[in-house]
């Protein structure tokens, strides 16, 4: 078999991914031609015919022997094998390292709609928003008679105050429980000797992460 005549490729210039030194494994190549895999030999890429040689949609065998076909112009390809087996597993294991450190793991998730407060709630909390509200519309402004009440700024800024009160009114169930919790966590410490000097035990710690995660989740809904 000789060489296609064009100048050696070397084995550390290619993906490596497009090689297969493993051992006790004949060696492959992807072909730069065609893209598709083929043995070595003497450190050459074996002839193979061209991907367009043969359509599929024409029989390849006719007999015993193959139809003549194309030969693909990366046949015989010379490779200079300047790597060693294991530096191209180690350049195999970088390369997957990095494809999969592109692919997020993260699950993104659609977030859970809110529960909305009790009608209550909603009353007293919104009460001063809709009276004024209530009031700009009998004053029958002339931007809302001309564009609308949704372009007109003083319906915007009172729906907004309506909206981020009900979402205070929502989180409103919490305080209690975290009232409770303060409580109990000052209750705690008055008879508990490590939280008295300062080494908070493992009934004083989950206390103190509850509060923490109601606070938190507060300020997150009234954000």
């Amino acid at each position: 078999m000789r060489h296609n005549g064009r100048a050696p490729l070397k084995a550390s210039q290619l993906r490596p991914e497009h090689l297969s030194l493993r051992e006790n494994e004949p060696r492959l190549a992807v072909c730069p031609d065609c893209d598709t895999w083929h043995r070595l030999k003497r450190s050459m890429i074996t002839p193979h015919r061209a991907p367009d040689a043969n359509p599929k949609d024409e029989r390849r065998y006719f007999g015993d022997r193959p139809a003549g076909g194309r030969r693909c112009p990366g046949s015989a390809q010379r490779i200079t094998m300047d790597i060693t087996p294991e530096e191209w597993t180690e350049r195999l294991l970088a390369a997957e390292t990095t494809a999969a450190g592109r692919r997020t793991a993260r699950q993104i998730r659609k977030p859970r709609p809110q529960a909305a407060p009790a009608t209550a709630q909603m009353t007293a909390a919104t009460r001063a928003a809709r009276e004024q509200l209530a009031e700009h519309f009998q004053d029958k402004c002339d931007r809302c008679r001309r564009f609308g009440a949704s372009h007109c700024a003083v319906v915007i800024e009172l729906r907004q105050r309506m909206s981020r009160a009900e979402k205070i009114a929502a989180a409103a169930p919490a305080v209690p429980i975290y009232g409770q919790l303060r409580t109990a966590l000052r209750e705690h410490r008055a008879v508990c000797t490590p939280c008295k000097d300062g080494t908070p035990c493992g009934a004083g710690r989950k206390l103190a992460a509850r509060m923490t995660s109601i606070a938190r989740k507060q300020v997150a809904r009234t954000a």
